[in-house]
């Protein structure tokens, strides 16, 4: 291992392992070593859990769930949001263990982890708040009591591009709820996800409410789908995914929760401050090297303006810089793994044989050969895109920025929406009331207007049409967990005085 993990692995108490009924299982069905992206460096080896380990931690969610559906609401949330509290003292290690599995610079690391404790302080909250309420009988002297009731054990399925935030939006709102969780991370970032069991070990967590098993996709989903007693999906994956994990899970009818891929369009208006728009793209287009389900995918543009905003964003493109996540000054980071930057690179050299052009390339992190091992891909933007090139009607997730021109805004929209996914969309003018007369008009489950990041845990995020079902986040996240139960029974002060 490199010499700063061991020091990160015991500040965090941390064991490579599974973390089942509260303790390090430190075998399982298999092994895979995790890889630094950024060096090619190996860091340590991690069990995978195959269908045994997830029937043990199934039958200890469900242990755990006849005691923790009755703590008191007050009771659950005091855990989540000292969970929130012993993150925040912990950011610093658990942001270099992420960006050393993951890449993303040490900064955005950082942020990930405020981020991700922002659910387990709001549904620690909103724990306190989740009621039923009283409707009226038909009936003299009776009434409806209507009451949300946690679902059961949940299986929770997360990506490597944001290990840390995706689990816990997932995991806070499901303890928050009353339910018990087995939680299936990426086995490409399994170290930081692994590190959250201790952490809500120590915040007071009864051992059993959460399971954590790194695995294989198919070896999860499967397990997850064919026992009858998970009784929640949640996904966050890709549409492909999460198709076939709604097809495996019809056998048993859980509730499901999906966040799926997206192709999210960025529209410049004519009136659009092209200063803020290009700072704002370049921020978002690179948050975590464009690895982002939710990242500006089309970047459409007025023809009239195309030239001056290419000019603004080649500016921020240039001045960033590509390395390491680690090091001081870093901007982007490399990809998870090679093949992700081969499939980026198709996608970009199918555009250029296409007809589109490379507008600017920032390959700063050629000169460091300390990176030669790396996964990196130089950020790219690409002009003269149109929307029949693969580059437009996929999910790039890489530092790829394609510019489409547009002469008329209402074409633009309709455009803009003509794809089967309806994740995010951005809108940058400085007419708020046509800004968010386009918001409006966007098939998107959410909008930034002159935003670029407008995601908070306060608020329900959820896709549209192909990108997903339910949503994450707010008081609807909550619910995603809660099924609904009806007690008619008497009334109360209807006796006789």
């Amino acid at each position: 291992m490199p010499d700063t993990i061991p020091a990160l692995l015991s500040k965090l108490r941390f064991r490579p392992g599974l973390w089942l009924n509260g303790q390090w299982k430190e075998d399982g069905a298999e092994s895979i070593m995790i890889r630094n992206p950024a060096t090619g460096a190996d860091i340590v080896s991690v069990p995978l859990a195959g269908p045994g380990e997830f029937r043990s931690a199934i039958d200890g969610a469900q242990r755990a769930f006849e005691s923790w559906r009755h703590e008191p609401n007050a009771s659950r949330g005091n855990i989540l949001k000292k969970t929130a509290a012993l993150m925040a003292a912990r950011r610093q290690e658990l942001a270099e263990l992420l960006t050393q599995e993951q890449g993303k610079p040490l900064a955005q690391a950082l942020a990930e982890v405020d981020y991700a404790a922002s659910f387990f302080q709001w549904f620690g909250e909103e724990s306190r708040r989740l009621c039923g309420r009283v409707q009226p009988h038909p009936q003299r002297g009776r009434e409806y009591l209507v009451r949300p009731v946690p679902a059961g054990v949940a299986g929770l399925v997360t990506p490597w591009n944001f290990p840390l935030a995706q689990g816990s939006k997932k995991i806070a709102a499901a303890l928050a709820a009353g339910c018990t969780a087995v939680w299936k991370p990426s086995e490409l970032t399994p170290l930081v996800a692994l590190a959250l069991g201790p952490v809500l070990q120590e915040a007071g967590l009864p051992d059993g409410v959460l399971q954590i098993l790194a695995a294989r996709g198919a070896v999860a989903g499967e397990a997850l789908s064919a026992d009858a007693r998970v009784r929640v999906l949640s996904l966050t994956g890709s549409t492909g995914t999460g198709r076939s994990l709604m097809q495996a899970a019809a056998r048993h009818l859980p509730r499901l929760s999906f966040e799926l891929g997206g192709n999210a369009p960025f529209l410049v208006l004519p009136d659009a401050d092209l200063d803020l728009a290009a700072a704002d793209l370049a921020k978002l287009k690179l948050l975590c090297s464009g690895q982002v389900c939710v990242t500006a995918n089309r970047i459409f543009v007025p023809t009239s303006l195309e030239a001056a905003f290419a000019d603004k964003l080649a500016s921020q493109w240039r001045s960033l810089r590509v390395g390491n996540g680690l090091a001081a000054g870093v901007d982007v980071g490399p990809l998870i793994h090679g093949h992700a930057c081969e499939r980026v690179r198709g996608l970009v050299d199918e555009a250029l044989a296409a007809g589109a052009e490379v507008l600017c390339e920032n390959r700063s992190h050629e000169s460091d050969p300390a990176l030669s091992g790396g996964s990196f891909f130089a950020p790219v933007i690409l002009r003269g895109v149109r929307d029949e090139m693969r580059v437009a009607r996929e999910e790039i997730f890489g530092p790829v920025a394609p510019l489409l021109c547009y002469d008329d805004l209402a074409d633009a929209v309709r455009r803009a929406n003509a794809t089967p996914f309806g994740l995010a969309a951005y809108v940058y003018g400085g007419d708020i009331a046509r800004a968010n007369a386009v918001a409006d008009a966007l098939d998107a489950g959410i909008v930034g207007v002159n935003e670029w990041r407008p995601l908070r845990a306060e608020i329900p995020f959820g896709g549209m049409k192909s990108s997903g079902l339910g949503s994450e986040g707010g008081e609807e996240g909550l619910r995603e967990f809660c099924e609904l139960k009806v007690v008619a029974t008497a009334s109360f002060g209807t006796g006789a005085l």
